[in-house]
């Protein structure tokens, strides 16, 4: 039998396969920045929806009293996915889309705003959809 360990590492992976794979086609497929961005955090916030247990393991709530590179694990996925949706806030600086705007901040608001969204589906009992008025919230970030 694996360990409860192993089991955390196999969620994790099969995740940062699934959930960067989808990040690589939006970014390869999607000219506009600013659409990029969206789009990633469509997929973020549906990924969720549709497992709820894995988010429970995105926002570190199943991780708690397991071992600590676990949830370090989960940190550095936070940090790549915002490294990500850097890169195309770079993206639509350069095309005048949020023009005025610092790649890193914006990147990092909307990074939490994603996390946001998946603690309040968690904390919810799974009852708040973290896609709830996506596109009014999203006009918020929309530039």
């Amino acid at each position: 039998f694996a360990s409860k360990a192993q089991m955390f590492e196999g969620l994790i992976e099969f995740i940062e396969e699934t959930v960067f794979s989808l990040v690589n086609k939006i970014q390869a497929e999607e000219p506009s920045g600013v659409k990029q961005v969206e789009g990633i955090v469509s997929m973020l916030l549906g990924f969720a929806q549709k497992n709820q247990g894995m988010t429970r393991v995105l926002i570190g709530d199943a991780l708690v009293n397991e071992d600590e590179r676990l949830q370090v694990r989960m940190n550095q996925l936070h940090d790549r996915l915002e490294s990500s949706l850097r890169q195309s806030a770079r993206l639509a600086i350069t095309e005048g889309q949020l023009a005025g705007l610092d790649a890193n901040a914006y990147a990092n608001a909307v990074i939490a705003f994603v996390v946001g969204r998946w603690h309040q589906f968690a904390k919810s009992g799974f009852k708040r959809s973290p896609i709830d008025a996506l596109a009014v919230s999203w006009q918020v970030f929309a530039g």
